[in-house]
């Protein structure tokens, strides 16, 4: 068995997933910037003590960890969602569990989980895109997941659609997650709606069902969309994927945001060649992608 952890923006989950790829157990935590004052302490607190429950019921022979930011040399460095500079996870685990550890990018193992066991299996050339607190994303070109040799590369959540756009976390305006990472859209909601910031996802997803023919939350939707179009408009023309598949926490709003992408995916396209546009796909292994791709070997 192994062991997988997904560091997100928001959330962290930590799942023993077995040989097929499949989750045995999982624990998930919020990471709630507004209420929890040291975030890196609250991590490791959390992981240390969730691995000690695992590992007193399971065989574990490997730990994979997926987080946002660029991982180098098993620490994770410049979460921005965060406000964390650098995090030296594998020296943490390893002072208390004799066990090898892999740190990688968590868009790009969510997109190795869904090439190898999800949505995107039965396609040579596809793009995972991973929304959730930011947009991160994986490529796969005739099989081949592409890896840049300077850096894990394709910070498709940091493309500029708006030059005179929002500020970034990253310091650029009108960058893609800026309009579209599902951590956005929540609090634009949230402020529309007069929503308590500490509202659950699956309460937020409840009032939205209610509420989403309100003018004014309707627009908020309306625009999210097109600008998300915007977006996978300029991954195909790159890409030219035979698919997109679409996770992160977005899969939890398939009733109202990709029913809605669906309806509007080819009728607002802005792509070069319309006579190629891929398949549209939800992510098959929900926000459960990242614990499991954190596990296969690279």
């Amino acid at each position: 068995m192994k062991i997988g952890i997904d560091l997100g923006g928001s959330h962290i989950g930590i799942g023993v997933i077995d040989k097929e790829g499949k989750v045995v157990e999982k624990q998930e935590t919020d990471l709630n910037t507004a209420i929890i004052s040291n975030i890196p302490q609250f991590i490791q607190e959390y992981v240390l003590k969730t691995i000690a429950n695992i590992v007193d019921k399971y065989s574990i022979d490997f730990i994979g960890i997926a987080s946002p930011g660029t991982p180098k040399e098993g620490k994770i460095t410049t979460l921005v969602n965060l406000g964390i500079q650098e995090l030296d996870i594998t020296e943490m685990i390893k002072q208390y569990y004799d066990l090898p550890i892999q740190v990688r990018n968590d868009a790009k193992c969510a997109g190795i989980a869904e090439k190898t066991f999800g949505s995107l299996k039965k396609y040579q050339d596809a793009v995972f895109l991973c929304l959730g607190s930011g947009i991160g994303g994986s490529a796969f070109l005739s099989e081949k997941e592409l890896k840049p040799m300077r850096n894990p590369g394709l910070e498709i959540g940091h493309m500029v659609i708006n030059k005179d756009g929002r500020l970034c976390n990253c310091g650029k305006r009108g960058c893609f997650e800026t309009y579209c990472s599902m951590k956005r859209l929540k609090n634009e909601l949230m402020e529309e709606m007069d929503l308590d910031k500490t509202i659950s996802s699956q309460e937020l997803l409840k009032q939205l069902e209610e509420r989403k023919k309100e003018s004014t939350v309707a627009k908020i939707l309306e625009e999210y969309i097109e600008n998300l179009i915007v977006g996978l408009s300029n991954v195909i023309d790159i890409f030219e994927p035979q698919a997109i598949c679409l996770g992160g926490g977005f899969v939890y709003f398939e009733k109202v945001l990709y029913e809605m992408l669906v309806e509007n995916y080819y009728a607002k396209r802005y792509v070069f060649n319309k006579q190629t546009m891929p398949d549209l796909k939800l992510a098959a292994l929900g926000n459960d992608a990242g614990m499991i791709g954190a596990t296969i070997k690279e």
